[in-house]
């Protein structure tokens, strides 16, 4: 069982605790219709989430979205670290197992998740900061496991991101994506919303206003320069994008980071605009 959650933003927090279980009951079921769990464990149990089950063992996390039955079945005292949490908010989406060793992480995982509940009441953003880094980590350990982000998507999906990525300069639409990866258009477009949570659409503009912006904050390439490299080459246009992507234009987007103007040297009596990467 996979969940595809946000990552783009901070949770928001509900609850989060160190409860010992295992002791008035061997079983305990739940579910909660509007938080996600987030749990890392130190006992062995047994863990049905809607029906399919799961052998956890000390070192283990879940990640379990909400509006999901967790039947727990114990073998003896059991305590766990708990976060309810709903999402952030964005346009992104990524593929986690809900049941997952952390290996190596575990040790500094849990103790940084026990210290964030003991901070909770005296520092809440603390704690909200620290559940962000844990699921970024809890993330990061199932790249880690696949070999590779991409290896858990489709290999269609994959191809396409592929071709947009090399391509974000050049006129690209779903259709022409579709003929270049030998699917149909509406195949496509079902198989990328179901994988990423979006329309290719809107990942190209996303890709595309990333690279600018980062371009913009991090190089003194002339706009115009940007602009083509992210296939918004009309200047007006460009600017009207990154207003509706950032809330910002690209000058005052530059100005804001503390990037000069581009330097402008003399060359046999031409002036010409020369950027320089940071």
């Amino acid at each position: 069982m996979v969940a595809k959650i946000c990552l783009d933003s901070p949770p928001t927090l509900g609850a989060m605790g160190i409860p010992r279980h295992g002791e008035a009951s061997s079983s305990d079921t739940y579910l909660l219709p509007d938080h996600w769990c987030f749990h890392i464990y130190s006992y062995r149990a047994t863990l049905q989430l809607d029906g399919e089950s799961h052998q956890i063992k000390p070192g283990d996390a879940s990640l379990i979205p909400s509006g999901t039955r967790m039947t727990y079945r114990y073998y003896g005292p059991s305590e766990h670290v708990y976060f309810h949490f709903k999402p952030g908010l964005g346009t992104r989406f990524v593929k986690l197992p809900m049941v997952l060793s952390l290996g190596e992480l575990y040790d500094d995982m849990d103790r940084r998740a026990r210290i964030a509940i003991i901070r909770s009441n005296i520092d809440p953003a603390y704690s909200i900061a620290t559940l962000w880094a844990l699921l970024w980590e809890f993330s990061s350990r199932w790249d880690t496991v696949h070999d590779g982000r991409v290896d858990r998507y489709h290999p269609l999906v994959v191809a396409t991101i592929q071709h947009i990525e090399q391509r974000l300069g050049e006129p690209l639409s779903v259709k022409l994506l579709s003929n270049e990866i030998g699917v149909s258009y509406g195949y496509l477009s079902r198989l990328f919303r179901q994988e990423l949570g979006m329309p290719v659409s809107t990942y190209i503009r996303d890709r595309r206003a990333e690279h600018a912006a980062h371009l913009l904050s991090s190089t003194t390439l002339p706009i115009k320069v940007i602009a083509r490299t992210v296939g918004v080459p009309n200047l007006q246009l460009f600017n009207r994008f990154m207003h509706e992507m950032k809330g910002v234009g690209p000058r005052a987007l530059r100005r804001d980071h503390g990037f000069p103007r581009p330097f402008v040297m003399k060359d046999h009596e031409e002036k010409s605009e020369v950027g320089l990467a940071g």
